[in-house]
Parts: structure tokens; C-alpha cells; sequence
């Protein structure tokens, strides 16, 4: 019996080193050599919609008139009755 319990501890002993080693070995081989390449985070596409968005003049004097003071919000108007669908449960009685 102790022949068998030395065994298994002998195979024990190698899968830890063997995976020890494996871990070891997918570690320090994650890491390159030489100068890393440096990638922008941001693509060329994205900068140069951003500097259209830069360039861009918008006239906000259409806020400031009097069309657009004199809005009033009102409630929508209700919903035909074939889109209705079933009551609110949540809603007020």
C-alpha cells in the first residue's frame, strides 16, 4: 500500500511541475522583444469626422427668435384606437 501512495505522489509531482512549466513558459512568452509597436487607440476615420465636427459653425439665433419662444408644450394627442393595445397596469386610475 505505501508502494501506491508513492506513486501517485511521484505523478502528482510531475503534473505540478509540467504545469508549473507550461505557466511559466505562457508567461514570459506573452512578452515581445525589442521596441513595442505603438497602436493609436483612435482610427483615422474617427479623426477626421472629428475635425469636421471642429470646423463646424452652427447658427443658434433660430433659439433666440420669436417662432421658437412663443412654442408651448401641449399633451399628445391620444393614440388611434386600434394602436391602444391593453391598459397600463402601473398608470393612474
Amino acid at each position: 500500500m505505501n508502494f501506491d501512495r508513492q506513486n501517485i505522489l511521484t505523478i502528482v509531482l510531475i503534473l505540478a511541475i509540467i504545469g508549473g512549466g507550461y505557466v511559466w513558459y505562457a508567461y514570459f512568452s506573452s512578452f515581445e522583444t525589442g521596441a513595442p509597436e505603438i497602436k493609436s487607440p483612435v482610427s483615422n476615420e474617427f479623426l477626421r469626422r472629428a475635425s469636421l465636427l471642429e470646423r463646424l459653425d452652427i447658427d443658434t439665433g433660430f433659439f433666440r427668435g420669436s417662432a421658437f419662444l412663443e412654442l408651448r408644450s401641449g399633451a399628445p394627442p391620444p393614440p388611434p384606437p386600434e394602436a391602444r393595445g391593453r391598459a397600463n397596469p402601473f398608470g393612474g386610475f
